[in-house]
């Protein structure tokens, strides 16, 4: 086994806080890969290859010199009976020798640490590549069939897609998560040792919260969490899956002050049909997010402290936003114009207040005008002219419709134009 030299320089300076001596760490060749004393990596050394050969302790000392080697001790690393490295202290026999078993003890539970955090880093990159593959436009199914068969996870087991995003205020967004220390939620990783700190942090805590679904993967990439989930709740009880999203999404809110929602896709079952939930777990999510900030339910504190705070969509359930959100944004746009033109934006704006209080109270001339402060004789000259302007009556049922659809779709534009 080769010890990756940066686990090693980790090992080396882990037990330097400990001995106030210099120490090296040795592959089985006796070379040096790591040092307190930068000189000596990649030097060779005679007694380390000595006790790798024969799995003994190997003292240097002007009775036993060693080319290569200065006065010390040298203690073979164990992985059961295999020795897979070699641990050293510089300094005067009688003085070090003593130390031999301790940092033996020591560099063998580093070791291992060391390799298990290796293992688990790669199985969960292994996860994320797989979980992005399966949604990719195009998926790579021999890659995805080489991943499956590593990771030993059955895509025959129904399940079904969630996307979450972290909705942050644009200008507050930088700021906002670098405080908190999960700056990869909002941007894509930059690579630096801060932010792979906070990517590390948050793949920990969903492990936590996702212990409970061992058919699960995930992936967060570009603020995005990309969740699979097993599909269960067959027998009549809700999903478990609905309360593992909603404890990580309480979980994030709660550390941010700021909402993180899933949309959830239906239930898949073939490779071919990933894209497709993905899709729509997106879209309900948009949908959901939008919700929330069409009905004030966005605020900072209210994700962490109001219980009836939804934070999970299924796509069946997210009605008219199945239909909208599935609409272009170029379309959207084109039919939003059209339908309203003759208004200037500010009078889109102003209408559109209007036209959802008379909405909201069932085309009630005189509720309209009491939620608005405005004299009943008020809403009717403005719904008259909005009819003027566009061509269309919010009192014809036919023409309150398109309206209606053009308000809605200009709303979830500009949601879209400041969602990351």
């Amino acid at each position: 086994m080769d010890i990756d030299p940066r686990i090693a320089s980790t090992i080396v300076e882990n037990i330097k806080g400990a001995l106030n001596h210099d120490i090296n760490f040795f592959d089985t060749s006796g070379h040096i890969i790591a040092s307190t004393d930068p000189a000596r990596v990649d030097t060779d050394h005679e007694a380390a290859r000595l006790a790798a050969r024969t799995g003994q302790s190997v003292a240097v000392d002007a009775e036993h010199p060693f080319a290569g080697a200065r006065d010390g001790i040298n203690v073979p690393v164990m992985q059961g009976d295999a020795v897979i490295a070699v641990i050293g202290i510089t300094g005067e026999r009688a003085e070090v020798e003593p130390f031999g078993n301790v940092i033996k003890k020591m560099t063998e539970i580093l070791v291992r640490e060391n390799l298990e955090q290796v293992s688990r880093f790669d199985r969960r990159m292994m996860a994320a590549n797989l979980t992005n593959l399966l949604i990719a436009p195009q998926p790579d199914t021999g890659l995805i069939d080489y991943l499956t068969d590593t990771l030993n996870v059955d895509l025959t087991v129904p399940r079904v897609v969630a996307v979450g995003r972290l909705h942050v205020p644009r200008k507050l967004r930088n700021e906002t998560v670098q405080h908190v220390g999960i700056a990869h939620i909002a941007a894509t990783q930059s690579g630096t040792a801060h932010n792979n700190v906070a990517q590390d942090n948050t793949y920990d805590m969903v492990d936590r919260l996702m212990a409970s679904q061992p058919h699960s993967l995930y992936s967060i990439y570009g603020g995005e969490f990309r969740v699979i989930l097993a599909a269960d709740g067959t027998d009549g009880r809700p999903p478990a899956y609905l309360n593992t999203l909603d404890q990580i999404a309480r979980t994030v809110s709660q550390i941010t002050g700021y909402p993180l929602v899933f949309g959830i896709s239906e239930s898949v079952h073939a490779i071919a049909d990933y894209r497709e939930a993905y899709l729509q777990a997106r879209s309900a999510e948009l949908w959901l997010a939008f919700l929330h900030q069409q009905h004030g339910s966005a605020a900072a504190t209210e994700p962490a402290t109001n219980s009836g705070y939804s934070r999970t969509l299924e796509y069946d359930d997210s009605a008219l936003g199945m239909a909208l959100c599935a609409i272009k944004d170029t379309i959207a746009e084109r039919f939003s114009n059209q339908i309203l033109s003759g208004l200037s934006e500010e009078e889109k704006d102003e209408a559109a207040v209007l036209f959802d209080a008379y909405t909201k109270h069932n085309g009630s001339i005189g509720h309209t005008a009491e939620e608005l402060f405005l004299h009943k004789n008020t809403v009717q000259n403005r719904l008259n002219k909005i009819a003027r302007a566009t061509g269309y009556n919010p009192r014809d049922l036919s023409d309150y419709t398109l309206l209606s659809l053009a308000f809605a779709l200009r709303r979830l534009l500009k949601f879209w134009w400041t969602t990351p």
